[in-house]
């Protein structure tokens, strides 16, 4: 009896890396994420901000840890300093929610911002105002840490600390660890920028919840 002729299947897939290995590693074709870093790491702020003029739009998220209604979000920058956000599918349910985050500057290898969101719940009548402050400091060329606090101001006053870090393994892809302080956790992910416009994570947290994976686009 012959063997089953698996080259097709082989070579779809080697074409397949190929392809996602130049369009991560060809920041020729668009911005890397040493040009333009991301805003966000995979669930928390970083202190960098779109630029003036520049849109961010999550066009999709499977598994996602929050509102699955949120997986569709939208983010302006309304100048070099200043971004906001909103999540239009989720509003259209009662969610409504207002976020963004301010620039305050760079000294060095270290940035500042302040991230701040309000939001209501129609169904239930409920709302909340939340802030805080978010640094990124290039340790390292090849190592950023992303120390935060976020504050929450109404209904009730609550603080969450949180430290994000990456590494960079190229131009365009990143490994990223996340340890959030209420109700502790770490994230554990992938952030990938594919020909300089789409932003890909791949994630999990631990204890194990599953694979969870978001694509958005920067224009």
């Amino acid at each position: 009896m012959d063997k089953p002729y698996r080259w097709p299947s082989i070579r779809g897939m080697c074409l397949s890396v190929l392809a996602v290995g130049i369009a991560i590693g060809a920041p020729a074709l668009g911005r890397s994420f040493w040009d333009a870093p991301p805003t966000r790491g995979l669930y928390r702020p970083t202190a960098y901000t779109l630029s003036r003029g520049e849109a961010q739009i999550q066009f999709f998220a499977f598994a996602s840890p929050t509102n699955p209604l949120s997986f569709f979000e939208f983010e302006y920058g309304l100048s070099d300093t200043l971004q906001l956000g909103t999540r239009p599918v989720s509003a259209a349910f009662g969610d409504i929610r207002i976020f963004g985050k301010y620039h305050v500057g760079t000294t060095g290898p270290v940035s500042l911002a302040i991230p701040f969101s309000a939001e209501f719940f129609v169904p239930t009548f409920s709302w909340g105002v939340r802030g805080g402050w978010m640094l990124s400091w290039r340790v390292l060329p090849f190592l950023t840490l992303h120390p935060g606090l976020d504050l929450a101001f109404a209904p009730a006053v609550g603080l969450d600390p949180y430290l994000g870090t990456d590494l960079d393994l190229w131009s365009n892809l990143k490994l990223v660890l996340e340890l959030d302080g209420e109700e502790p956790h770490l994230d554990l992910g992938i952030l990938a920028r594919l020909l300089g416009i789409a932003e890909i994570r791949a994630d999990f947290s631990l204890p194990w919840s599953g694979l969870r994976i978001s694509v958005s686009g920067r224009f």
